[in-house]
């Protein structure tokens, strides 16, 4: 509610005066932001602040003050990166037919005005310059994380001294802001750092693909997220795979599937239900020996399933965001 979102915009602002790694901006929604959270987070979180972090470990510190020094509890989203999409004429578009020409673009950041599977379009993404200092025993995992993250491969290295390189390369934004500076730390044991050159990020074309997570047939937009189409499998099992181990199990079968837009489902998992021995009454067995009666109790306990499954919603926590965060 609106008092909860001041007494949290208060809160952060204070919190925000002795951490100089906190970037907060209260821009409104659908501006373009460099930052990790948006002020309006949608109808699955409400509104929200759009502040900058400087890695996972910073997220889970500033929750930590928020809920002791001022009572919050509060949910930190994967970060927004804008896109360019180019909307293109041809063949598959009802706009019309023939070579493709570009007719229409707008920069997005909410995922869920994504264009359909049905629409003919190119994505392009902003890129930055990345100035990585690492030790030099560790030049050769710097060099095989940057080109993970798709980092150009034709990077530049400098010695700064004889233990300290610099690597400079051009590298996706959406790579950046996600895990890179957790990576990085771990890639190095813990020496590794890097900056972004300031300035406007120039747009490439990718191939990039929109993949949104749906618990029990159902899209939840702020786990949804974009990457190359080459990893998008790979990206889908890992992130169905950490929210199989943090989110709760619930008296109904959790489904969880990863798809892609055009209707692929590429990855899936399924956390069983709690289950109540229904055979089974104050100690005594029901039904006797009528398999027929124990079967019918059975039955009634799967339909009752189903419902609560149909009805039921999964609540999401901190640790469900940092499965998209954390993805790669």
């Amino acid at each position: 509610d609106g008092n909860g979102f001041d007494e949290l915009s208060a809160a952060v602002e204070r919190l925000a005066l002795n951490d100089s790694g906190l970037e907060v901006h209260t821009t409104s929604a659908g501006s373009s932001s460099n930052d990790s959270s948006s002020s309006d987070g949608g109808p699955f979180l409400g509104p929200g602040l759009r502040v900058g972090f400087q890695g996972l470990l910073h997220v889970e510190v500033f929750r930590q003050r928020l809920k002791d020094e001022f009572g919050l509890d509060a949910l930190v989203t994967p970060p927004k990166v804008p896109y360019n999409i180019k909307y293109l004429k041809g063949k598959n578009n009802l706009l019309g037919k023939g070579k493709d020409e570009a007719i229409e673009e707008e920069i997005i950041e909410d995922l869920s005005k994504w264009p359909s599977s049905g629409t003919r379009y190119e994505v392009f993404e902003p890129m930055v310059e990345v100035r990585v200092m690492a030790p030099m025993d560790h030049a050769g995992n710097v060099m095989e994380l940057i080109k993970r993250k798709r980092g150009e491969t034709h990077m530049t290295t400098t010695p700064i001294d004889e233990r300290t390189w610099l690597f400079t390369s051009q590298m996706p934004w959406g790579e950046v802001v996600t895990d890179f500076h957790d990576q990085l730390k771990t890639t190095t044991a813990g020496y590794g750092s890097f900056d972004v050159v300031d300035g406007d990020p120039p747009f490439q074309k990718s191939k990039l693909n929109k993949i949104d997570i749906l618990l029990n047939d159902e899209v939840v937009d702020p786990l949804s997220f974009v990457c190359h189409v080459d990893q998008a499998p790979a990206q889908a099992r890992s992130v169905c795979k950490k929210l199989h181990e943090v989110l709760p199990r619930q008296q109904f079968v959790t489904v969880i599937q990863a798809k892609a837009v055009g209707g692929k489902i590429i990855a899936s998992e399924r956390i069983k239900a709690y289950r109540k021995d229904v055979l089974t009454k104050g100690g005594k067995t029901m039904g006797g020996g009528d398999i027929t009666r124990k079967m019918k109790l059975l039955q009634k306990q799967k339909r009752g399933k189903k419902r609560q499954q149909s009805g039921g919603k999964v609540t999401l926590s901190q640790a469900a965001f940092n499965s998209v965060i954390s993805r790669s």
